[in-house]
């Protein structure tokens, strides 16, 4: 992630604009200017807290400025970064503060698709890997002739590929496992209607041959009977 420094000729551009502007303008925008500086000072020895603060003035002065915004974006994703049990400072406002950017239109391709990068990488390191790919593309889409960024959007739809198809291995193996439950769950319960089916033939057979056994003593002894009247 980098930082933003005015070239000569934009420097020369707003000097003569200064001409023509309100005194008072003047003195925002040049409060503005130095703060940035001073923000980039403290950025480059990483000091990210200060250089957040510094930046944070500058956009006191003048809410517009992308220098301000680009590089607060980057100051706020460094601190927290590098402080990450510290509950000041989360993604989610880093992600934020990039987004923002992202999302003016009345910014160049190029200054958006910086955001779009630094989004992504920012995404990335959370490992949310499908968010990343996504912010890639779209800065792909802003700015196609950027070797960074098509580098991070390769390896990030490599990561994306290989666990959408680790996930789809494990749905497939899961339906497998489903499938197979449900089969042996099936067969066990064709099992056990087949053997409740078959122990009651048996007590069916069982209740025949007692019947058959008492009807048959019962003649046995009908006859005893009749032998001993005659």
């Amino acid at each position: 992630m980098r930082l933003h420094k005015y070239d000569i000729l934009a420097v020369a551009l707003l000097a003569l604009i200064g001409l023509m502007l309100p005194e008072t303008v003047v003195a925002q925008h040049h409060k503005e200017r130095g703060l940035v500086r001073d923000g980039n000072e403290q950025f480059a020895e990483r000091n990210y807290r200060r250089s957040l603060n510094l930046y944070n003035a500058a956009l006191d002065h003048d809410s517009t400025s992308y220098e301000a915004l680009y590089n607060r974006a980057n100051a706020y994703y460094q601190a927290f970064s590098n402080n990450r049990g510290d509950s000041t400072y989360t993604a989610a406002t880093a992600n934020a503060y990039f987004e923002q950017i992202a999302a003016d239109t009345l910014l160049s391709h190029k200054q958006r698709a910086e955001a779009y990068r630094n989004l992504g990488e920012s995404l990335f390191s959370e490992e949310q890997y499908e968010a990343a790919l996504n912010s890639f593309r779209e800065s792909l889409k802003l700015n196609p002739a950027d070797k960074e960024t098509k580098y991070n959007y390769v390896l990030t739809k490599r990561i994306v590929d290989q666990k959408r198809k680790s996930q789809q291995n494990q749905n497939n193996q899961q339906n497998q496992d489903n499938q197979n439950n449900q089969e042996n769950q099936q067969n066990q319960d064709n099992q056990n209607n087949q053997n409740n089916q078959q122990n009651q033939n048996n007590k069916n057979n069982q209740n025949r041959n007692d019947q058959n056994r008492n009807d048959q003593n019962r003649n046995d002894q009908n006859n005893r009977n009749n032998q001993k009247n005659r």
